[in-house]
């Protein structure tokens, strides 16, 4: 159980870590032309795909441009994260 619980926890830390940069490279308002920001988006997208629609597109916070899509996605994949690695630790314990 050990291995699925460090396979689960490098997934979710990768999904998270991608769609983290895409909040900051979006607030910051990046070039997305460059390779490795494309790079970063088109993986991110992956994972915010399913979330977008649900939520008005951008806000707007003093000259930022926030997108709200990766945001939701983030706490959901979060959450996701929690039960499931809670859910590890009580199957491991029976």
């Amino acid at each position: 159980m050990g291995l699925l619980f460090k396979i689960l926890y490098s997934v979710t830390a990768f999904i998270e870590t991608t769609i983290i940069l895409r909040i900051f490279l979006n607030i910051f308002n990046v070039n997305t032309n460059h390779i490795i920001v494309s790079w970063i988006y088109d993986i991110s997208h992956i994972f915010i795909n399913p979330f977008e629609g649900i939520f008005p597109t951008y806000i707007y916070l003093n000259t930022y441009e926030l997108s709200l899509t990766p945001i939701v996605a983030l706490v959901f994949y979060i959450v996701i994260a929690f039960v499931l690695s809670q859910l590890a630790k009580i199957f491991s314990k029976t």
